[in-house]
């Protein structure tokens, strides 16, 4: 009888180990399907996603400090001339400009956060990490939010318009970045965003310290 209940004891406790070796191995199996499997797939959808939104929201920023502040080229760019009429000096308002800046800076700002706000739609069958199921099911909203400080620069780029003319463009980079935080990982996302604010085609010679170069003019408009 003792030798009996011994056994039975004895077969608990190994069904006890096993059972505590299978959970264990289960849990292990869970974490690394969510981290290898499930994670990149959903990183991926979540990534192009807030890409692309967020290039769309600093884009129509731009568009909208332009249409409304009435950009033009003369009042960002002045150009001086010799006793010759050759182009001497070509300058930036360097105070328009970051305050141009400035603008673009806020608005985009406005837009992001309502974007973060809005969130993205993730279908569930994305989150199984199957690439036949990505897209597939109900829709989940995810928030994000814009983190850090955004920068811009300016860039001028001249280039040959036909005999002595040349087309000076001024260009706007700026800069986000946008987290996105979930229960298994976090990720940030980096945009670059370029604009053309504004162009026009200069008549004379432009002297050689402009052409062969794009000069940049480097801003972080504070809000």
């Amino acid at each position: 009888m003792r030798k009996l209940c011994y056994l039975q004891r004895k077969t608990q406790k190994r069904r006890r180990i096993v059972a505590l070796v299978l959970l264990f191995l289960l849990v292990v199996s869970i974490v690394l399907y969510v981290f290898c499997v499930i994670n990149p797939v959903v990183k991926e959808a979540t990534w192009a996603s807030i890409y692309s939104l967020s290039t769309s929201a600093v884009s129509d920023a731009v568009y909208d400090v332009i249409a409304e502040e009435g950009v033009r080229y003369e009042d960002l760019v002045n150009i001086s001339y010799d006793n010759n009429g050759e182009i001497s000096l070509i300058s930036v308002d360097t105070v328009l400009v970051n305050n141009l800046a400035r603008r673009f800076y806020q608005v985009a700002q406005v837009y992001l956060d309502e974007m973060g706000n809005n969130g993205i739609d993730i279908a569930l069958g994305t989150f199984t990490g199957l690439p036949f199921l990505v897209g597939v099911g109900p829709c989940v909203n995810i928030k994000f939010v814009q983190i850090g400080a955004m920068t811009s620069n300016f860039r001028s780029n001249f280039t040959s318009a036909g005999i002595n003319q040349t087309n000076h463009s001024l260009y706007i980079e700026l800069h986000a970045s946008v987290s996105l935080v979930l229960p298994t990982y976090s990720s940030t996302v980096d945009s670059i965003t370029e604009f053309l604010v504004t162009e026009s085609v200069i008549t004379g010679k432009v002297p050689e310290v402009y052409l062969g170069s794009n000069n940049t003019i480097a801003l972080s408009p504070s809000a």
